[in-house]
């Protein structure tokens, strides 16, 4: 027998919703409640609500996003789902009334019955993003027009559709808040008093830059942030080291997906007093951390945070022969989304091809449906605070998996060329090289002390 997923037979209970009109048209009324209920559970809010809640905060939504001409009572959906399988009522006794006709409106008025999703469906969407998005869009494609979703998705049933990274629906880059409840209750920063928001097997979603440690530095759209932990909560000085861990170790995770951290900045308000505003001042990227001691004298964890430009590098088509480039000994950088900059130059394509896209560490040669594939690793990043130029003498051909470990500093190459597993000491073999492409020794010198011991520990080629 198939076994059927959870989200499957979450999708075929909307399907089955009955939602007829005597009209004949489709009513959205159950369709709007489970995606109010579907975003509460989104935002970590509870799973059953009085009735007065549900009241206020559905009857709005079904008059701006009902049937036209048609404008039920949130009494309908409230009890119609409880036969659907979604959703359960609570706090009664006896049987339900069929909910349809003034009936209904009187039982819920008498009984005032708690109600919400069942258990099932609220843990499935309040901790699956995937499965949340597609019942979410099982029931948009069901009872609304391609037209009417943004209208929907720009009320307060936003949140549905987040899952805690990136930009917050509805909030805007500037926008401040008075406290750190507001910036928890508009999903910007959620955690009331920890500075940064997220886990190790998720990464960052979100910091507040407040000025709280002694370390930190803020040029702007460049911020050194100093991790957490170890902090004299009244004098605000490092007492003791910081471990890469909680908040820290998912900075590390954002570092290696590249998804970027929204950063919130304490704003100190006018006047005698320590109160502060805090402005919601758009996404960064992790581009390093390492570990250092501070000011204090006790080894902290450091972050660079890179804010991100609206446009992508654009990608320009290759040349047809592999010929020496005349490079770039300072070139320029633009920030993008993803971790790593993605680029398609001249220099990064001669040295794939003149290694015909053979891995210069394992050999390796991968084919893609329409040509090899291999990735172009500078050796010394081009970015601050490294400036190293894009030049084939500082790019290595790459599979990826060794493109990653690279940039991680786990994989050293010496002068001669011995390439090392940092991880376990084991020495891989020779560096593969070909007369047109000769590496410069001082870039790997460079990538090894950065290494070697307490230093950086965020990628440093690109």
């Amino acid at each position: 027998m198939v076994r059927v997923s959870r989200t499957a037979e979450v999708c075929a209970a909307v399907d089955a919703l009955h939602v007829d009109l005597p009209s004949g048209q489709s009513d959205p009324s159950q369709s709007i409640m489970l995606l109010w209920a579907i975003g509460c559970a989104a935002s970590g809010k509870a799973r059953l609500f009085d009735w007065e809640k549900v009241r206020k905060e559905v009857g709005p939504l079904l008059e701006l996003h009902g049937q036209p001409g048609f404008a039920p009572s949130p009494e309908y959906p409230f009890v119609a789902l409880s036969r659907s399988g979604l959703w359960e009522l609570t706090g009664f006794t006896g049987g339900v009334p069929a909910a349809h006709g003034e009936a209904v409106k009187r039982w819920v008025q008498e009984h005032k019955p708690r109600g919400g999703l069942s258990p099932q469906v609220y843990k499935l969407v309040a901790t699956d993003p995937v499965a949340r998005r597609q019942v979410v869009n099982r029931l948009m494609s069901r009872f609304f027009a391609a037209a009417e979703t943004d209208e929907l998705l720009a009320t307060r049933l936003a949140n549905l559709v987040f899952d805690g990274f990136g930009p917050v629906p509805g909030v805007a880059v500037g926008q401040v808040f008075s406290s750190r409840r507001e910036l928890f209750d508009a999903n910007v920063h959620r955690q009331l008093q920890a500075g940064i928001c997220g886990t190790q097997d998720r990464g960052a979603e979100s910091i507040v830059a407040s000025g709280g440690y002694e370390d930190d530095e803020d040029m702007g759209h460049v911020i050194l942030y100093t991790g957490q932990g170890g902090r004299d909560s009244d004098s605000g000085q490092q007492i003791k080291d910081q471990e890469l861990t909680r908040g820290n170790a998912a900075l590390v995770t954002s570092l290696t997906t590249g998804v970027p951290v929204r950063v919130v900045r304490g704003v100190p308000r006018p006047g005698p007093g320590s109160s502060m505003d805090y402005r919601y001042d758009g996404l960064f990227r992790v581009e390093h951390y390492w570990s250092e001691p501070g000011q204090s004298e006790h080894l902290v964890w450091r972050f660079r945070l890179v804010q991100l430009a609206e446009e992508e590098i654009p990608r320009r088509a290759p040349a047809p022969r592999p010929r020496v480039p005349a490079g770039n000994e300072a070139p320029s950088r633009m920030e993008a989304v993803a971790q790593r900059i993605v680029r398609s130059t001249a220099v990064a394509d001669f040295v794939k091809r003149v290694h015909d896209f053979h891995c210069q560490v394992c050999g390796l040669r991968l084919m893609a449906p329409t040509r090899p594939y291999a990735e172009a690793a500078h050796i010394r990043g081009l970015g601050s605070p490294h400036f190293g130029p894009d030049l084939p003498s500082n790019v290595l051909c790459l599979c990826p998996n060794h493109h990653t470990l690279f940039d991680f500093g786990m994989l050293l190459i010496d002068d001669d060329l011995t390439v090392t597993d940092r991880s376990s000491g084991a020495v891989l073999g020779r560096l593969r090289e070909v007369s047109d492409h000769q590496i410069d020794r001082s870039h790997l010198a460079y990538h090894r002390e950065h290494y070697s011991g307490l230093g950086w520990h965020g990628p440093i080629g690109d």
